[in-house]
This record gives C-alpha cells, structure tokens and sequence, in this order.
C-alpha cells in the first residue's frame, strides 16, 4: 500500500471526491473537487479511475514524506523531491522520500496517490465538509502528523493528454438565466467584476461593480453549486461546492457546469464577467 506522511500542510488543504449527492432535502452541501477536471487528471496519472478520492489544496504547497514506496502525482503545481524541481507531473516515491509542492498556479491544486485514499465516508462520500466534519480525517483540513494512506500495491504512472485552460483576462464565465433573472435591470456581461478576497468553497463574492435590479428578498428557495445570488447591494455571490442548500436572495443566474472549475481557479483580485448562453 501507498503511504504518506504530511510535514506540512497549507490552508484548505482537505481530502476530496465528486462529492455527496442525493442529500441536499436533508440541508447536506454536495462538496467535493471544486476543480473536477484537474481532480481527474491527478488521478488518471496514476492509474485510478476519476471519481477517486485525491488532496485538494489551497493557496499554498505542501510537504509531505514517503512512508512507503508510493505513486503519486501533482496538477495545478510544480514539484520537487528531495529539494530537486520535477518536470513531470507524475511519479514514483521511494521510502523516505520528501515531496513538496509549490503553491497552486491557480487557488487550487491537487495530490493524487495510487490506488484509493483511506478516508472517513458520510453520505456516500469522503469529500471533507469541515462546518459538519463529515469525510476526510476526521472532518477537518490535514495537518502536519497526518497519514495518507492508500489501498494500491502496483506502483504505476501513466501518461494523459491535458494541457493548461487558456484564459484571457477577464475571465469568461458562461452563465443561463436563472429564476429572478426578471430583477435585474441590465444584462450582467455588461460588468465586470473582482474576486473578493473572502472568497471561499462555499462562494465566491464578487466586488467592483454592481447590478442595477429590483431586488428583494424571496421565499428561501433552493440553491445549488452554480447559483448567482444577488444581495440589495447588487454584488452577485457565486455559491459553490460547500454552499447552503436554500437561501432568500434572488437567484439571478447559474454558471454553467463546464466553467465551474474554471470559476474557483479564478485568483482574489483578478476579473471576470459574465456571458449568457
């Protein structure tokens, strides 16, 4: 089996999956990847199947030591070992083995290891939600002492096709409209907007510019990863993986699935706008 030990463990740094879905009446957030499409890569790299469990983390790198001889692999980041820069994205690690990782070239990168993360399940799923401390180690972000541990005996790599997403600044985020869309009295791709700096996995709040609407507050409603919600300050929120499962501000749009990873790797600061589809 593979096994790591974390030296070092930036913030955010948890175990995620797809997510838990089919709870949502019960008030359970869906989680998991909020980079599903990097989450894959990591993991075909190694030899698993995309829905694999992996290490998602956040604004910082990573240390971690080799255990055991295990495969690992790094997306959304560079790499050394053993202090020496790695140009591959993937590998294998002897016993003693110090792997680092650099910070994200995004918000957010990922640590796949070979074979599947022993994990804490709730809800047919390991993805870590810390506000219920469901999945992952105990429901909490790594840290420094903990072991990552995996079920795989044959170390392998294999090699996959990906390449960086070419983005242009400000980004294009594809929107539909959503049930309030009625409120706003101009189209939203005519602004653009900032990424807060609170920002988080339950939603990314967005600064600089603000929406002309009739805006007030309805019936709490249902809401979903994706929902544009807009407060009377008319600064859209873009709930995400962690986010509440109904709340009382119009729903004015919805991201659409494919530019969702694309949203999170969105830095604080940097811009985006909106395009209706």
């Amino acid at each position: 089996m593979g096994k790591l030990k974390v030296i070092k463990s930036g913030p955010m740094s948890t175990i995620q999956d797809l997510g838990r879905f089919g709870y949502r009446r019960y008030g359970i957030p869906q989680s998991g990847a909020m980079d599903k499409e990097l989450m894959g890569f990591a993991n075909q790299l190694v030899g698993n199947p995309d829905h694999y469990p992996v290490v998602e983390f956040a604004i910082l790198g990573m240390k971690l030591e080799a255990v055991e001889k295990t495969s690992v692999s790094v997306v959304g980041a560079d790499l050394k070992v053993n202090g020496d820069p790695i140009k591959d994205a993937g590998l294998v690690l002897n016993q003693g083995d110090v792997l680092e990782t650099s910070a994200p070239a995004g918000v957010y990168g990922y640590l796949g290891i070979g074979g599947k993360i022993e994990a804490q399940e709730d809800f047919g799923s390991v993805s870590t939600y810390v506000m219920a401390g469901f999945g992952g180690i105990d429901g909490r972000q790594l840290k420094a002492g903990d072991f990552l541990c995996s079920d795989l005996d044959q170390m392998e790599i294999h090699t996959t096709s990906f390449s960086d997403r070419e983005v242009t600044h400000p980004v294009k985020i594809s929107i539909m409209k959503g049930p309030e869309w009625h409120v706003l009295r101009e189209l939203p791709d005519t602004k653009i907007f900032q990424i807060d700096p609170s920002s988080n996995r339950m939603g990314i709040r967005l600064t600089g510019s603000q929406l002309e609407n009739d805006s007030q507050e309805i019936v709490s409603s249902a809401v979903v990863p994706g929902t544009i919600q807009l407060p009377p300050n008319g600064q859209p929120i873009v709930l995400m993986n962690d986010c509440q499962t109904t709340g009382g501000y119009p729903r004015i749009g919805k991201v659409v699935e494919e530019d969702m990873g694309k949203l999170a790797q969105v830095r604080p600061g940097e811009s985006i706008f909106f395009s209706l589809i």
